[in-house]
């Protein structure tokens, strides 16, 4: 009798052993993979900002500029958000730093000098201004059936018509735009108005 409890011990010892093992691998798997839900946010904090591509014209690498179309990436880091397309397009708006034009790159899009003096000289001939604003604003962008809709300000038009560089600000927003997965291309619109470039 005394062999059998001591045997009914023992199996209650190894089951308790075994329950206690799995209860302590369980627990361990289970926190591993809290450890690893916990790195995935992390990592998505840690990801405030990300790199994109803006594209403009350069004058070192296109020496000739015979063909309006062709525009060069250059890097910028914007913030990691749901409007990041949006930031990307409002980079190209803002134009190449100081160092990128040294090195030859430079945009299409009409700087704010430029958007004021039109003004004023269309005022003065007109005797009306032909909008109020002092620099190029993106309306809206939206993405729809494959294609980023850019709807800017009428300030893009302060510029006397020049087919090559309404063609290369066409270029260098879709080429901006074609970075994004499923986007290919851009369709500019001023007041949600389209081919009005």
């Amino acid at each position: 009798m005394k062999k059998k409890l001591a045997i009914f011990f023992v199996i209650i010892f190894l089951a308790s052993a075994a329950a206690m093992f799995y209860w302590y691998i369980g627990g361990m798997k289970e926190a591993s993979a809290d450890l690893e839900e916990a790195k995935q946010e992390a990592k998505k904090v840690e990801a405030k900002e990300t790199t994109v591509k803006v594209f403009f014209g350069n004058k070192k690498m296109n020496q000739k500029q015979a063909d309006c179309k062709v525009v060069f990436p250059v890097e910028r880091i914007v913030d990691n958000d749901l409007i990041v397309k949006r930031r990307a397009f409002e980079e190209v708006l803002i134009g190449p730093t100081a160092s990128e034009a040294a090195e030859g790159y430079y945009s299409a899009f009409p700087n704010k000098d430029e958007v004021i003096k039109y003004r004023e000289r269309i005022k003065q001939e007109t005797g009306q201004a032909p909008y109020d604003g002092d620099e190029i604003k993106i309306r809206s962008v939206k993405i729809m059936i494959g294609m980023a809709y850019v709807d800017l300000s009428p300030e893009i038009f302060s510029y006397d018509k020049d087919n090559c560089r309404a063609e290369m600000i066409r270029e260098q927003l879709s080429q901006t735009a074609k970075q994004f997965s499923k986007v290919g291309g851009a369709i500019i619109t001023v007041g949600g108005v389209e081919n009005a470039l």
